[in-house]
Order: C-alpha cells, then structure tokens, then sequence
C-alpha cells in the first residue's frame, strides 16, 4: 500500500509516480488535474502534488479532489520555498520505480503518462516536447521561437538537457545522481541534466511526452524570469570552467545584442515587446551573473 495521502489510500505498491510541485496555483492547478485523471495507463501509478508555501486553496484543491480520486494524494514542504526541495520531497515519500515531473500551471497532452511509462522501460532519463499555442494568445506563443517544440534540447551544444515541465527518470538514475538541486531555480534542470551527462546518462527524446507549456504573460513576470534564466546560466557555465569541461564561447550572445537593436521598433506591437523585453531580460542576466561568477559569458 502506497504512503498516506489526503482523501484516502491507493492500493498496491506504485510503479509510477506523477510529480508537480506547486506554489499559489489554485487557478491553473484543476485543469492539470482534469488532464490527468483522463489519463489511461495500465500499470499502478499515482499522482503527488507538493504544496511548496502556498497561501492560497492550492492545497484545498488537491483535497478536495482526492478525497474521489485516490490516484491522488497531498503532500507539504513547508520548509522553504524551492521547487528542487518540493521535487525532493516528493520523491522520498514513494516507493515507485520510475517518476514523470510537470509543472501546475501546465497541462499534459492525452497519453502523456502511458508514453512516459513506456519510455522509461527502457531509458533512464526522457524529456519531450512543449505545445506553445494551446495556452497562449498567438501573440505570447510567437514571442520566444519555437525550439521547445522539439523533443530535445542542448546547453549550447555541450550537453542535452531535459525540461522542468516534462521529463522523467528511473529510480535507479535519481539514486545515482542524487536529490534534485536545491537553489538553483529556474536552471534546476539543466543542472541535473549535466549531472547526468557526466555520468553517462543519455537523455532520450519522447515524441509523445508532450506538456502544453504556459507562457507568464505579464511583462513584470516576464521580466524577472528572464533576469534569472540569464543569471543562472552562468551558474552552470562556472560549474563547466571550474570541471575543465568544454565551455559556451565568451561572446555567446552578440547576435542577441544585434538583434535586440534592430528590432527595437517591433515593441510596439505585443508580440514584439514581449520577444524584446524577454531577450533583453535574459541578457541582463547573463552580465549580472557573469559578475557574481567571475566570468565572461554575454
């Protein structure tokens, strides 16, 4: 029998466990619990959600639909606010053999934990792709490209990583890399994936592992998780140097600066400022953190 939840016990040891970790989602949270609970796998599986100090019903949501769903269980990590430490929380509290991570304010695609559990039948570590227009206004889709759209990413080409709304993991590969890295958010999963990669761990690509991904459509939001996108590269490029792993050139972002110029009149038009503030922000943020690291990486 799998560990106390709100709203009753699941039966049968858990295979399978769906993490989301959560802070103030009480808007967006029912609609990736909808999508879930739609969701048809044959294997005994459960869904975890973390609240990390929410101080609104996030946590009243996930009772009260636990109490008809016993897929479904609560769990608090009141301790301190860190997605890493939630994620960490999570998976000390299951016994499952495999685990899928999204986000509360995401929405994963019909099938995503059947393609999830198939997939890591036979890999360690997978990732998948991010539908940008389900969520957004066309305006906020088109404002940051459209790689995510592929099932997998790369940190400059030195490396693959997953992405935090959607990837999984076996026991036995979180056993050997250790707890999720705490304090390191929003590049908690680029982290990871470098752990991995220096310990041989590949990450696959899942066709099918896809999350329907929201972007923060406000220009403040906007702005402060470009600033620490930016800052936290430079985080993992500092890890790289002092590893004598290959490294991103110094002048990585110069096309960014260019283009930031030469779209300057596009801020007029909501896609446009979107795009521009979200470059702008980014490159902020990659010259402040190359201060607090003692490095070059513009």
């Amino acid at each position: 029998m799998s560990r106390g939840q709100a709203g009753g016990l699941y039966c049968g040891r858990v295979q399978l466990a769906v993490v989301i970790a959560a802070h103030n989602e009480e808007q967006h949270l029912p609609a990736q619990l909808d999508a879930l609970r739609s969701q048809h796998h044959d294997g005994a599986w459960e869904v975890i959600v973390v609240d990390n100090r929410s101080t609104d019903r996030t946590a009243e949501v996930v009772a009260e639909r636990s109490a008809t769903w016993p897929r479904l269980r609560l769990l608090a990590a009141p301790d301190r606010g860190d997605k890493s430490y939630a994620l960490n929380v999570a998976v000390a509290s299951s016994d499952a053999d495999a685990f899928l991570f999204t986000d509360a304010d995401d929405v994963v695609s019909p099938g995503w934990v059947a393609a999830g559990a198939s997939a890591l039948a036979d890999a360690d570590l997978i990732t998948g792709p991010l539908d940008l227009d389900t969520l957004n206004p066309p305006w906020l889709a088109a404002s940051r490209g459209r790689s995510s759209e592929q099932p997998m990413a790369s940190f400059e080409g030195i490396f693959p990583f997953v992405r935090g709304t959607n990837f999984g993991m076996t026991r036995r590969a979180l056993d050997r890399l250790g707890p999720f890295p705490e304090a390191m958010y929003p590049v908690d999963d680029i982290e990871l994936s470098l752990r991995a990669w220096r310990s041989g761990i590949d990450v696959q690509g899942v066709d099918a592992l896809l999350v329907r991904y929201r972007y923060r459509p406000d220009a403040t939001s906007l702005w402060r998780q470009g600033l620490a996108y930016g800052r936290g590269r430079c985080r993992v490029v500092r890890d790289l140097v002092d590893a004598g792993d290959p490294r991103p050139p110094r002048f990585t972002g110069w096309r960014s600066w260019a283009w930031l110029v030469l779209r300057l009149p596009t801020i007029v038009r909501p896609s446009g400022r979107a795009a521009w503030l979200w470059v702008l922000a980014n490159r902020l943020g990659q010259v402040r953190g190359s201060v607090e690291q003692r490095l070059v990486y513009v």
